[in-house]
């Protein structure tokens, strides 16, 4: 059981970044000879394989950052992309549990007898046998409620913290990829010290996603209680509102016309310091990937993206203390200070 186990918790694994990094990490361990294979799952090591599965992964990675280029088309071609790839992840999964089970045995010696044992691949025909088929099953349903709450949560966090389309897009690529080959490196890792980590390693990431799927939740709400207030003051008191808005585009603006010159001074001398560090970063990152000109569109778009997520944490900051501030000294139904 622990051999089935474990492999189905690698196999989880996959809906919780992007599968194709996921299946391209083994194949290139396979193919250079780092881990080894069952028998029936080579096929996992070929070039063609690495082509196929590179291919996908590209067909699914490039519209998130060329919504920085076409955001409405290339954001809509991202959703169907990804929407078309969630009914792939339940054949990703299932190839990456039962080539997991290969691996464990080459990398656990002592589960050799075990895998014997359970006879997960028939011996004439290397197709599946009923604990084959239940390890790919289990990979499968765990990879693909990985993935929902993971497809919900994406779209609530971007819509709740006001980075929906050409920021979210590319950010969300970026952690799906990079914890793809995080937690390949950790499954390999954890396997060579106990099988039965690699459970731990997948109730560990569950939570995670849980707690993103929760808090995905609590940004819509936060959403619609900020706009609600935000028209309100609009309707009522339309200078304070315009305050607000105005603030998240340019921090300190909105506190300056709030009449408190002290934090609107600060914010804007910040606000600053981001517009020339985000103007300096162009050449900089340009020059430092110089070496390797294929990556510099990629590392520009990374630096970017890192940083119109802080542009609209802090915007986004700034703008709810200043409603604040607006309720506590106005609030909504009398006149506003600022309107006199």
């Amino acid at each position: 059981m622990e051999l089935v186990f474990a492999a189905i918790a690698a196999g989880g694994l996959v809906g919780a970044s992007n599968q194709y990094a996921c299946l391209l990490v083994l194949s290139a361990a396979a193919r250079l000879g780092w881990v080894e294979l069952a028998a029936p799952m080579q096929f996992m090591g070929e070039w063609w394989f690495m082509g196929l599965v590179g291919l996908l992964w590209l067909v699914t990675v490039a519209p998130a950052f060329s919504t920085h280029f076409a955001p409405g088309l290339m954001h809509a071609v991202n959703s169907v992309v990804h929407f078309v790839s969630g009914f792939v992840v339940p054949v990703s999964s299932a190839l990456m549990g039962l080539a997991a089970a290969g691996v464990l045995v080459n990398v656990s010696p002592e589960l050799r007898a075990a895998f014997e044992t359970i006879q997960m691949f028939n011996g004439g025909t290397g197709g599946l046998t009923g604990t084959g088929a239940a390890v790919a099953a289990g990979s499968a349903a765990t990879a693909v409620a990985l993935t929902g709450m993971k497809a919900l949560a994406k779209p609530m966090i971007g819509a709740g913290t006001g980075t929906t389309g050409t920021v979210s897009a590319p950010a969300f690529a970026l952690a799906e990829n990079a914890a793809a080959i995080l937690l390949m490196a950790l499954a390999y890792w954890l396997s060579r010290v106990d099988p039965w980590l690699l459970v731990g390693l997948l109730g560990a990431v569950l939570l995670i996603t849980l707690g993103a799927f929760a808090f995905g939740l609590y940004q819509l709400y936060r959403l619609k209680r900020g706009l609600g207030r935000v028209l309100r003051l609009l309707e009522t008191q339309p200078r304070a509102g315009l305050a607000v808005c105005v603030e998240f585009l340019v921090w300190g603006l909105g506190w300056l016309a709030w009449h408190n010159p002290a934090r609107g001074v600060v914010m804007l001398l910040a606000w600053g310091v981001w517009l020339a560090v985000f103007i300096a970063l162009q050449p900089i990152v340009a020059a430092l990937f110089a070496v390797f000109p294929p990556a510099i569109p990629v590392a520009l778009l990374s630096a970017n993206a890192g940083l119109l997520l802080v542009f609209v944490a802090a915007g986004l900051g700034s703008a709810r203390a200043l409603l604040r501030a607006v309720e506590r000294e106005a609030p909504l139904g009398r006149p506003a200070r600022a309107a006199a």
